[in-house]
């Protein structure tokens, strides 16, 4: 009985350390990865006329390789993207929104 409870025991030491080690070396490369590549640009977008424009806009976005993250407001009017520099442009978010009909333009700051 106490052989059974120590390797027991052994055995759920060793899973738990397993499981810490394997999601620790996991997560850290994604982390600075994105931290490091990472571009945000705000567009001011036209043609929006319902609220269900914001998932056909998304999803034309979501076709651009390269696209990190994408949110788009239909009460403002802007999509707020989120994008790997070195895999796309701002030039061709615009084309795939423009593509499904909703053409954009960078949103100035005004001052």
């Amino acid at each position: 009985m106490k052989l059974k409870t120590t390797l027991l025991m052994l055995s759920l030491f060793t899973t738990s350390l397993l499981l810490h080690t394997a999601h620790a070396g996991a997560t850290i490369p994604v982390q600075s990865q994105k931290q490091n590549n990472s571009q945000s640009v705000t567009l001011d977008m036209q043609n929006m006329t319902c609220a269900m424009c914001k998932f056909t806009i998304k999803k034309a976005l979501q076709g651009v390789e390269g696209l990190e993250e994408a949110n788009v407001d239909y009460d403002t009017k802007t999509a707020k993207v989120t994008f790997n520099p070195q895999k796309t442009s701002v030039d061709a978010l615009i084309k795939a929104t423009t593509d499904a009909g909703y053409p954009a333009t960078v949103h100035q700051t005004k001052q």
